[in-house]
């Protein structure tokens, strides 16, 4: 056993202060380190490691001083440190009671095994798929909110990057380690490790990322974490999370047999001896969904259209295809964010298989074949939003109403009481009156 497993199970942890912290269970843990939940429901320790052990060499007090001088944007969402720890190396920081990593979205070995040990059974839609493999996998997707709460959490990430490059900050290290969600109704998202944030720099400094999300330049050592480097790594989690493979594990990397021979790589990767998959992550093969070179394509994975909007498909395009090689080209967080919560606003809950879809796409679930529910189009000159028939409350977004705000879009700005069978849309009793550009569309289901 670990010594930060004992820990479970052993004496508190002091910070600087004298406080005591218990440490209840492991939340996530990455390359750089390893974060804990406490039995104070709101903080968490994070540690850092080095081979699997804590690293007693890192310097965290001349870190964390530089970090509390940054121009960080008030009331972001990004975990800062709030006291080390006394005489074990690591500090301690925020953490909603509720939240859980973005790495819950993956389908890995634990939740295989989870899936397993409960000898989950499989519903109806998925008892046609011979690739048991698979159906865990699409049980697991539909378990964890399918692609419409995804895309939720993703643009809600992608709005704090985008606020924080926008302070001229580099957050420096994207996965979905690093990325907690709210479990709750408000679906909060916290980035959670502020070690690497730093300002952009011309020249120098330190680049860290975990392998398969490092940008192609900072994986080969051409330059160092930058805001594009960020907007790389994001896009490489939000596509992973929502189509369920790597933007360039594909067919090179899984068929290698099947490939002519003597198609190599640049001669500078061939002298390096990178296996297949180095060579993916390090930006060396084409993306699996390239318009324009089909030799690495993709095998596997949700159909994009099911899970990515035209939007969405374009931002990838761009970042993965000319933004391989030219980094000033990928599109920036801002963009993400806005496409991100464009789709979920269009995606509705199949109330059969639990998976989620773009209802103006189609008018049956292209999943289990259920015909589409019922649902309300609330729209504005600026924005629209679709919501279940079902719904008899439902808080209005400031997008509705107003130009898109990283930090504000997803606020209340009117309560609204609907009733889809008498096709009524009121105002909660004792609030303002909703403007005349706000229009609701009751659609029955399938049509």
């Amino acid at each position: 056993m670990s010594k930060l497993n004992e820990a479970l199970s052993s004496k508190p942890l002091a910070d600087e202060y004298g406080n005591q912290h218990y440490l209840v269970d492991e939340l996530a843990r990455g390359g750089q380190g390893v974060v804990f939940r406490t039995k104070d429901a709101d903080l968490a320790i994070k540690q850092p490691l080095k081979d699997d052990q804590p690293d007693k060499s890192a310097n965290l007090r001349e870190r964390f001083q530089n970090i509390r001088l940054l121009p960080i944007p008030a009331r972001v969402p990004v975990s800062l440190p709030l006291a080390i720890l006394r005489d074990e190396p690591g500090y301690v920081m925020r953490l909603l009671s509720d939240m859980k990593p973005f790495s819950m979205f993956e389908f890995n070995s634990k939740a295989k095994k989870e899936l397993e040990d409960r000898n989950a059974v499989l519903p109806q839609w998925l008892t046609a798929i011979t690739d048991k493999e698979m159906a865990l996998r699409l049980l697991h997707y539909a378990n964890t909110g399918s692609t419409r709460r995804r895309l939720f959490a993703l643009s809600k990430c992608a709005a704090i990057l985008a606020r924080l490059h926008g302070a001229g900050l580099v957050y420096g290290d994207i996965s979905t380690n690093n990325a907690f969600f709210s479990e709750g109704s408000a679906g909060d998202v916290w980035l959670i490790d502020a070690d690497n944030m730093r300002l952009e720099l011309p020249s120098g400094g330190i680049s860290v990322y975990t392998p398969g999300y490092g940008a192609p330049e900072v994986v080969q050592g051409r330059d160092q974490s930058r805001p594009r480097t960020d907007c790389w790594a994001f896009a490489v989690m939000a596509f992973k999370l929502l189509a369920l493979c790597h933007p360039f594990i594909g067919k090179k990397v899984l068929e290698p047999d099947h490939e002519e021979d003597g198609w190599d790589t640049d001669p500078e990767v061939n002298e390096m001896s990178m296996d297949l998959d180095e060579q993916a992550f390090a930006g060396y093969l084409p993306f699996i969904d390239d318009e324009d070179d089909d030799s690495n394509m993709g095998i596997g994975g949700l159909p994009r259209a099911l899970v990515t909007t035209p939007g969405l498909r374009r931002l990838f395009q761009e970042t993965f295809t000319e933004g391989r090689e030219y980094p000033h080209s990928r599109p920036a967080m801002a963009f993400w964010a806005l496409e991100l919560i464009k789709a979920a606003d269009h995606s509705l809950d199949c109330p059969e298989c639990r998976m989620s879809y773009f209802a103006d796409d189609h008018e049956s679930c292209p999943y289990c074949g259920s015909e589409r529910p019922a649902f309300i189009r609330v729209q504005t000159s600026r924005w629209e939003v679709l919501t279940p028939a079902c719904t008899t409350e439902f808080a209005l977004p400031h997008r509705l109403f107003y130009p898109f705000s990283f930090e504000n879009h997803d606020d209340m700005e009117y309560e609204s009481v609907l009733n889809f069978a008498a096709k009524t849309a009121d105002p909660v009793r004792g609030t303002k009156g909703f403007p005349e550009s706000l229009t609701f569309k009751f659609v029955e289901g399938g049509k």
